[in-house]
């Protein structure tokens, strides 16, 4: 179990002031942890945790910044289907925040995301800084990547909050939602005590099914086809609904692909999954995906990129959308991805479609309709370390690989060399591309992997990590298993292939790629990084040799209730997989 602070002598119980019902309304709610970092907007709000709550139900985790507060929400939600809070400190802790909520917001993650600002009353504000730190209307900030937002001005106003809250994140389609507590009303004292509610009558509604006709539809166009393909994205990290897809890819005979974006849907070593997850569709999947005669998109991030890409594709099969994802659009960001051509579009849950499939088909076995493609390891000439390489001995040096819980991959993990056979394998990638996310939403994730018993490892590249390291400090200080191995190519070598196929296009020198890219002179050391923040640093590991001992320390130290980054070095091979250096249709 995580580590948390206990308070010196008994909590009051008694409720006294306006932060006290907000404190108690988190509890209520079901938050476990609260991630923080602390500020004066709501210094009431923290008393009422510590001195009210006992600091349990929810327990602080303490963060050195308000962006890997709302990360580790974050990978907290996406290993457990559920909300942690986030509190974060007036408009400032809030900019800090942002990138955050947008990755939560495009993962489609949920999160109670508590704020402060004010007073509100400006004859309670002391100069200056609670002037500076009082907006008035916050929330404008974020509003167009939160599902909602609230700002309550009674103790009673609160509770309603709260409750609106709590069933606004937890409702299909999930994401983000902020309430802001007026600083005046926290510190507020109750002349009465507002009634707090019974929350069993306070209750997210089911996720939306399917008309009947729609599956009857659905029902008929599965029968009709010959090759029929499953996309598996967004979904739950429940086994039965693991159990219900794996079901309907083998009673339809289909094959099956899934996206690096999301975490595991599906066996990745299942005859149905046609190849290894991916991350942006190449030619060699676009080529799979036209050999289909119908795509069922359970949730699927970006359906007009896999069946009609920019380029074209050869795909002329039918197409079935299952998404909620509709819901949550909006005209601020570009989240909504392109617009499929579709065939039948279900506006229901993809688990509760799957189900009603699998009820309306029966339960079969048939063989895929297409053979698997396979990418075993393959050795290399031992002149550099490779991600197969740092797969294979991890594979080998952990008692039982597939207990571990890949919170993150960094580029060129061998998904083949390490297959997917449950929901909690793989926990997917951070949504919105923010770089600097990698190490707290893999605390988030090892958090709620240390409630279960589940060891966690994540890959993250360097540029990531040093972004975001200090992040570390939070794992340390609340006991919270993790491994880290950075794919270490001293360069945001992504960018320099972004200018590398540039300069090809401009007939211009391609030896001048790295310049504003390389991270070197002087090198950033990795493995002190991680020192600083109290964790066991390893590295670098520069050969083939000298990755067995460091990786079996690494393990070591996690399994033993610590945490530890191994810093290697992977120079990016000829086999770099990218289609950063796609062309733009400009």
């Amino acid at each position: 179990m995580p580590y948390l602070d206990t308070p010196e002598g008994l909590p009051d119980d008694k409720v006294a002031w306006g932060s006290d019902v907000a404190a108690q309304m988190l509890r209520l709610c079901g938050f476990k942890y609260a991630a923080l970092n602390p500020g004066a907007s709501y210094r009431g709000l923290h008393d009422s945790l510590v001195n009210h709550l006992g600091n349990r139900d929810p327990g602080m985790l303490l963060c050195l910044h308000e962006d890997h507060v709302v990360g580790i929400a974050h990978g907290y939600a996406k290993a457990t289907d559920t909300p942690m809070a986030a509190i974060v400190h007036s408009n400032v802790g809030l900019m800090h925040a942002h990138m955050g909520i947008f990755n939560a917001y495009c993962d489609r993650v949920p999160m109670m995301i508590v704020g402060a600002t004010g007073p509100v009353d400006s004859h309670q504000r002391r100069p200056w800084i609670d002037w500076i730190h009082t907006s008035t209307d916050q929330a404008a900030m974020v509003r167009d990547i939160i599902k909602f937002d609230n700002m309550p001005t009674s103790a009673e106003a609160i509770v309603d909050a709260f409750a609106k809250a709590n069933i606004t994140t937890r409702t299909e389609p999930t994401g983000p939602v902020y309430v802001i507590l007026d600083a005046g009303l926290q510190e507020q004292s109750l002349e009465k005590v507002p009634a707090l509610p019974d929350m069993s009558r306070f209750r997210p509604p089911a996720p939306p099914r399917a008309q009947k006709a729609d599956i009857d539809e659905a029902v008929e166009m599965i029968k009709a086809a010959k090759r029929p393909l499953l996309l598996f994205g967004r979904g739950s990290r429940s086994q039965t609904q693991w159990d219900a897809r794996v079901q309907l890819a083998e009673t339809m005979g289909a094959c099956v692909m899934s996206d690096l974006k999301n975490g595991a849907m599906f066996p990745t070593d299942h005859p149905a999954h046609v190849i290894a997850p991916f991350n942006q569709p190449g030619k060699e999947l676009l080529d799979l995906i036209a050999e289909a005669d119908l795509v069922i998109a359970f949730e699927w991030v970006d359906l007009n990129g896999s069946v009609s890409p920019p380029k074209g594709s050869s795909f002329s099969g039918k197409v079935i959308n299952v998404s909620l994802h509709h819901h949550l659009h909006n005209g601020a960001h570009m989240v909504y991805q392109g617009t499929a051509p579709t065939d039948l579009f279900i506006s229901a849950s993809p688990a509760s479609v799957v189900e009603d499939l699998n009820a309306a088909l029966g339960k079969g076995k048939k063989e895929p309709w297409r053979a698997a493609i396979r990418k075993p390891y393959q050795p290399g000439d031992g002149s550099r370390i490779r991600m197969q390489d740092v797969a294979k001995v991890l594979r080998e040096t952990v008692a039982d690989p597939d207990k571990i819980s890949l919170a993150a991959l960094a580029r060129q993990w061998p998904c083949d060399q390490w297959p997917w056979r449950d929901p909690g394998a793989y926990m997917g990638k951070d949504g919105g591309g923010g770089i600097g996310s990698g190490p707290s939403i893999s605390i988030g994730v090892a958090l709620a992997n240390a409630d279960m018993g589940r060891p966690t490892v994540a890959v993250l590249g360097d540029g990531d990590f040093v972004m975001g390291n200090h992040a570390l400090w939070t794992a340390v200080r609340h006991k919270i298993p993790l491994l880290v191995l950075i794919n270490n190519n001293q360069s945001y070598f992504n960018d320099e292939l972004h200018q590398e196929g540039v300069a090809k296009r401009r007939n211009r020198p391609v030896g001048n790629r790295w310049i504003g890219l390389a991270m070197d002179k002087p090198y950033v050391d990795i493995a002190k990084l991680a020192e600083a923040q109290g964790a066991t640093g390893i590295g670098p590991i520069k050969t083939l040799a000298d990755l067995p001992d460091a990786i079996r320390k690494g393990v070591d130290v996690m399994m033993n209730g610590g945490v530890c980054v191994i810093d290697i070095h992977v120079p990016p091979g000829t086999e770099r997989n990218t289609n950063s250096t796609g062309e733009r249709n400009t």
